[in-house]
Protein backbone atom coordinates (compact mmCIF):
# COMPACT_ATOMS: atom_id res chain seq x y z
CA UNK A 1 0.00 0.00 0.00
CA UNK A 2 2.80 2.25 0.63
CA UNK A 3 4.37 1.75 -2.74
CA UNK A 4 0.78 2.78 -4.45
CA UNK A 5 0.85 6.10 -2.42
CA UNK A 6 4.70 7.00 -3.36
CA UNK A 7 4.09 5.84 -7.05
CA UNK A 8 0.62 8.47 -6.73
CA UNK A 9 2.85 10.85 -5.32
CA UNK A 10 5.39 10.96 -7.44
CA UNK A 11 2.74 11.04 -10.52
CA UNK A 12 1.48 14.37 -9.38
CA UNK A 13 4.80 16.27 -7.89
CA UNK A 14 4.63 19.85 -9.82
CA UNK A 15 8.88 20.08 -9.17
CA UNK A 16 11.38 18.65 -11.62
CA UNK A 17 11.94 18.34 -15.69
CA UNK A 18 9.76 16.10 -18.08
CA UNK A 19 11.15 15.43 -21.76
CA UNK A 20 8.95 15.94 -24.69
CA UNK A 21 8.26 12.38 -25.16
CA UNK A 22 6.96 11.71 -21.81
CA UNK A 23 5.27 14.81 -21.81
CA UNK A 24 3.60 13.43 -25.13
CA UNK A 25 2.57 10.00 -23.97
CA UNK A 26 1.14 11.42 -20.72
CA UNK A 27 -1.20 14.15 -22.25
CA UNK A 28 -2.17 11.16 -24.42
CA UNK A 29 -2.63 8.96 -21.21
CA UNK A 30 -4.67 11.78 -19.69
CA UNK A 31 -6.56 12.05 -22.54
CA UNK A 32 -7.73 8.63 -22.64
CA UNK A 33 -8.22 8.67 -18.82
CA UNK A 34 -10.37 11.83 -19.79
CA UNK A 35 -12.77 10.21 -22.21
CA UNK A 36 -13.60 7.72 -19.70
CA UNK A 37 -14.41 9.89 -16.78
CA UNK A 38 -16.24 11.80 -19.29
CA UNK A 39 -18.14 8.27 -20.42
CA UNK A 40 -18.92 7.42 -16.62
CA UNK A 41 -21.13 11.25 -16.57
CA UNK A 42 -22.73 9.94 -19.79
CA UNK A 43 -23.98 6.49 -17.35
CA UNK A 44 -25.15 9.15 -14.98
CA UNK A 45 -28.80 8.09 -16.14
CA UNK A 46 -27.97 4.50 -14.69
CA UNK A 47 -26.60 5.34 -11.23
CA UNK A 48 -25.54 8.37 -9.68
CA UNK A 49 -22.20 6.41 -8.49
CA UNK A 50 -21.27 6.50 -12.38
CA UNK A 51 -21.53 10.60 -12.43
CA UNK A 52 -19.65 11.25 -9.12
CA UNK A 53 -16.58 8.66 -10.71
CA UNK A 54 -16.64 10.13 -13.85
CA UNK A 55 -16.08 13.72 -11.70
CA UNK A 56 -13.30 12.36 -9.71
CA UNK A 57 -11.64 10.81 -12.71
CA UNK A 58 -11.55 14.06 -14.65
CA UNK A 59 -10.50 15.93 -11.43
CA UNK A 60 -7.53 13.29 -11.25
CA UNK A 61 -7.26 14.29 -15.07
CA UNK A 62 -6.91 17.98 -14.65
CA UNK A 63 -4.25 17.51 -11.39
CA UNK A 64 -2.24 14.97 -13.29
CA UNK A 65 -2.30 17.67 -16.29
CA UNK A 66 -0.83 20.25 -14.08
CA UNK A 67 1.47 18.33 -12.58
CA UNK A 68 3.13 17.08 -16.56
CA UNK A 69 2.88 20.55 -17.47
CA UNK A 70 4.66 22.00 -14.52
CA UNK A 71 7.62 19.85 -15.19
CA UNK A 72 7.62 20.18 -18.48
CA UNK A 73 7.79 24.14 -17.90
CA UNK A 74 10.45 23.38 -15.40
CA UNK A 75 12.53 22.30 -18.57
CA UNK A 76 12.02 25.00 -19.80
CA UNK A 77 12.99 27.06 -17.42
CA UNK A 78 9.76 28.84 -16.99
CA UNK A 79 8.52 28.97 -13.48
CA UNK A 80 5.45 26.96 -11.99
CA UNK A 81 2.99 29.51 -12.02
CA UNK A 82 2.87 29.24 -16.00
CA UNK A 83 1.38 25.62 -15.20
CA UNK A 84 -1.53 27.53 -13.00
CA UNK A 85 -1.93 29.62 -15.95
CA UNK A 86 -2.07 26.71 -18.48
CA UNK A 87 -4.32 24.86 -16.71
CA UNK A 88 -7.07 27.39 -15.78
CA UNK A 89 -6.85 28.56 -19.39
CA UNK A 90 -7.30 24.49 -20.00
CA UNK A 91 -10.55 24.64 -18.03
CA UNK A 92 -12.00 27.60 -19.89
CA UNK A 93 -11.49 26.04 -23.30
CA UNK A 94 -14.24 23.62 -22.31
CA UNK A 95 -16.34 26.60 -22.48
CA UNK A 96 -14.60 29.25 -25.01
CA UNK A 97 -14.33 27.02 -28.35
CA UNK A 98 -11.51 30.24 -30.13
CA UNK A 99 -9.17 29.18 -26.33
CA UNK A 100 -9.27 25.49 -27.11
CA UNK A 101 -7.80 26.08 -30.22
CA UNK A 102 -5.31 28.36 -29.00
CA UNK A 103 -5.00 25.29 -26.12
CA UNK A 104 -4.16 23.12 -28.88
CA UNK A 105 -1.34 25.00 -30.45
CA UNK A 106 0.19 24.97 -26.87
CA UNK A 107 0.48 21.71 -25.92
CA UNK A 108 1.72 20.88 -29.67
CA UNK A 109 4.48 23.83 -28.86
CA UNK A 110 5.28 22.52 -24.94
CA UNK A 111 5.65 19.04 -26.85
CA UNK A 112 7.83 20.48 -30.14
CA UNK A 113 10.20 23.30 -28.06
CA UNK A 114 13.00 21.38 -26.80
CA UNK A 115 14.24 21.48 -23.10
CA UNK A 116 17.15 23.43 -21.85
CA UNK A 117 20.34 20.79 -22.18
CA UNK A 118 22.38 21.80 -19.05
CA UNK A 119 21.13 22.06 -15.40
CA UNK A 120 18.83 24.69 -15.07
CA UNK A 121 16.68 26.13 -11.64
CA UNK A 122 14.53 23.16 -11.50
CA UNK A 123 16.76 20.10 -11.80
CA UNK A 124 18.92 18.10 -13.93
CA UNK A 125 18.29 17.96 -17.70
CA UNK A 126 15.64 14.47 -17.59
CA UNK A 127 16.47 11.26 -18.95
CA UNK A 128 15.83 10.54 -22.47
CA UNK A 129 13.85 7.83 -21.77
CA UNK A 130 9.68 8.25 -21.38
CA UNK A 131 8.76 8.02 -18.08
CA UNK A 132 4.65 8.06 -17.03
Amino acid sequence: MENLQQELKSMLYLSGRMNRRSYFMNLLMIFGIGYIGGLCISLAYVSKFFWLLGWLIIGYSVVRELAIASRRIHDLNGPTYLAIFYITAAIIALFVPMLAKIMLLVKVGLTLMPGNKEVNDYGERPASMIVV
